[in-house]
């Protein structure tokens, strides 16, 4: 987090690890990916503001040389219209290792947050949590992580075993980076998708 004046240009991160949203005053302005080689987002600042770069670590890449440089986050100078962002950041660890134990009520869901809810099961079974309506983000159940998601497929559950899940109530946590504008919502079904379109998939090939 930092503060910028008042221009236009580009937003530069040279070394980005993994996967970046960019917020001016709380606004998301864009995302930049490394997988893609995304590292530049036109940017428009008509007044000063508060800049947010919110790092995601996307886990290990599969295989190469490139594994011996494991370190995360943004790894070079960020540049703003060609000259580099110099003023002090302020950065802000968000290490996971513990859910929040209050949740705070919020009148949007297209910010980055957590959501919880509770649900009844009569007979508790394996399942599949149906999370296409959600964005990119993690999950728990009963305080266990059931891993991550996100919406650019192809793998559209989460697999929920059955002894994670009570008779009675259960809790479900979310924590959606990139909520969608739509309502959020989850389901648990009998059977996996795995295999769902992706955006490296041809149109005719998604219908």
């Amino acid at each position: 987090r930092t503060q910028l004046k008042a221009a236009s240009g580009d937003l530069t991160i040279a070394d980005l690890h993994d996967f970046a949203a960019i917020y001016l005053n709380g606004t998301l302005l864009g995302t930049l990916d490394s997988r893609s080689k995304q590292t530049t987002l036109p940017l428009q600042a008509p007044t000063s503001g508060r800049l947010d770069i919110l790092v995601a670590n996307d886990g290990r890449i599969n295989s190469s040389r490139a594994m011996r440089n494991g370190a995360k986050g943004i790894l070079g100078p960020v540049t703003f219209g060609g000259a580099p962002i110099s003023k002090q950041w302020q950065v802000y660890p968000l290490p996971m290792t513990a859910l929040p134990a209050h949740f705070k009520p919020t009148s949007t869901t297209v910010s980055p947050h957590f959501s919880k809810a509770t649900f009844n099961l009569s007979n508790p079974a394996d399942t599949f949590l149906d999370i296409r309506a959600l964005g990119k983000g993690a999950a728990w159940i009963n305080g266990h992580p059931l891993g991550r998601y996100w919406n650019v497929g192809p793998q559209q559950t989460l697999y929920v075993p059955a002894p994670w899940l009570r008779k009675g109530s259960n809790e479900i946590v979310i924590f959606d980076l990139l909520p969608s504008t739509s309502t959020p919502k989850v389901a648990g079904l009998a059977q996996p998708m795995l295999d769902g379109p992706t955006p490296e998939q041809t149109k005719s090939k998604q219908e």
